[in-house]
């Protein structure tokens, strides 16, 4: 083996360790915002859409594809049971269980990293890579269980927004204008 590739190697773990700390914080007690569960419902609906029209005719990636969503989807509902939501005098939040978001995630992200690791390689080696990477039933699997996941999620936080009615903030009586 290559010095660059041994280098490749001993760093991979580092970025991963790097990314699952950084998504282990982002994924703590956050304030709900409408926008951004309406957002990432977009996203992820516009992400599923995309992939499902380009492997269109691969019968097994589509497949593969709807099963993610639906296996995703249920770990979404799943998720929202375990979620603890507030309303407070200071908003909204949700702490979402780490468990589930993490695995969800780090299981799109080990994918990627997989790709551009096989498209180093491929480089390294002087040898094509397969350009069809969504065709592969793993990849759009992949994609369906994280586009099911975190778009029934955001509205599943949408549902319970809309049955929320903020709680009214209390009076100071020494705040004078």
């Amino acid at each position: 083996m290559e010095m660059t590739t041994l280098v490749l190697l001993l760093l991979v773990p580092l970025a991963v360790w790097r990314i699952y700390s950084r998504l282990k914080r982002l994924m703590s007690r956050t304030k709900s915002e409408m926008w951004h569960h309406y957002l990432t419902l977009c996203v992820m609906g516009v992400m599923l859409l995309g992939v499902a029209i380009n492997i269109f005719g691969n019968w097994i990636a589509l497949a593969a594809l709807l099963a993610g969503a639906i296996v995703g989807a249920l770990l979404g509902q799943r998720n929202m049971k375990l979620t603890r939501l507030e309303n407070r005098a200071e908003g909204f939040f949700y702490t979402p269980n780490r468990t589930l978001s993490l695995l969800v995630a780090m299981l799109f992200i080990s994918r990627l990293i997989y790709r551009l690791f096989e498209a180093y390689l491929h480089m390294h080696n002087g040898m094509p890579l397969d350009p069809d990477f969504l065709g592969n039933p793993l990849s759009a699997w992949v994609f369906g269980l994280l586009g099911g996941y975190f778009g029934l999620y955001a509205w599943l936080l949408i549902q319970w927004r809309r049955t929320q009615k903020p709680v009214p903030r209390p009076i100071d009586i020494f705040d004078i204008k």
